[in-house]
């Protein structure tokens, strides 16, 4: 972030015409986009002699290979510690998606995303937060793990037993679905308070920071969303036409426990 409190941004895209209309888009609503880049290497190479540039700063970058996308945030996030990394993607891959908040991306988003939503989810990185698309919430209760062998929801609960109680994994499942405190409680018939208990304590027992990483966390071991928790999923995202202030609003109260 610059001394007068307004977000660095740095895009890197292959494509002139991608690169100038975020540049023109982001410029006018509070990012300061002073260099775009073609790829990792050329911003690396320019900025690795003054990294101070780079604290708070986001790096937009536009994937063009999707097996490249683990390598650009390995390579970010080595080179420059404070940095928020955000990959903007063509298509939606579950996998790469998940292989990149490993590496340690901020967010992964896909340019189906309107400028609104865009503007409002770089913000929300700003702030800490970790993105993840609307559609990997679709995609989260069909996955398999390991070789794509399903886990019968037995192996699901003996196992998750182990180290969450019943009532935590009942929350965790909710947690897949995005759903914020106040709808986990009235769907489990319990306080909020309660749920802010149970959401705590499973961060504590899986080791992760914040609910995106715990619902990705639940997901690669196998639990998928059902009962009571996966009827009338709406994933909490950001949605097209909802106001900036609207969506921001929204996402810090799903995604703060």
């Amino acid at each position: 972030m610059r001394d007068d409190g307004i977000t660095r941004l740095f895009v890197v895209s292959e494509n002139s015409l991608t690169k100038e209309g975020l540049k023109r888009i982001l410029s006018e609503d509070g990012f300061a986009v002073d260099v775009s880049y073609n790829n990792c290497r050329e911003l690396l190479s320019e900025l690795l002699s003054r990294p101070e540039t780079m604290d708070g700063a986001i790096v937009l970058v536009d994937v063009a290979r999707e097996s490249e996308a683990q390598s650009f945030v390995d390579q970010l996030t080595h080179a420059f510690t404070d940095c928020h990394v955000v990959l903007l993607s063509s298509i939606f891959d579950f996998d790469a998606m998940v292989d990149a908040f490993r590496a340690g991306a901020d967010a992964y988003l896909t340019n189906e995303i309107d400028c609104r939503s865009l503007i409002g989810s770089l913000k929300l990185v700003s702030l800490g937060e970790k993105l993840l698309p609307s559609k990997a919430v679709e995609y989260l209760p069909e996955r398999t793990v390991g070789d794509s062998v399903p886990f019968s929801a037995a192996n699901e609960e003996s196992e998750l037993l182990d180290l969450l109680s019943e009532r935590e994994v009942e929350t965790l499942r909710c947690l897949i679905m995005g759903y914020p405190n106040k709808v986990i409680a009235n769907r489990l018939d319990i306080s909020d308070a309660t749920v802010k208990v149970h959401v705590k304590a499973i961060l504590r027992k899986l080791k992760v920071q914040n609910r995106t990483q715990a619902a990705i966390w639940a997901v690669n071991n196998g639990l998928g969303a059902s009962v009571p928790c996966a009827t009338s999923a709406k994933p909490l995202m950001l949605q097209p036409n909802a106001p900036v202030e609207d969506e921001e609003k929204l996402l810090m109260k799903g995604l703060s426990a």
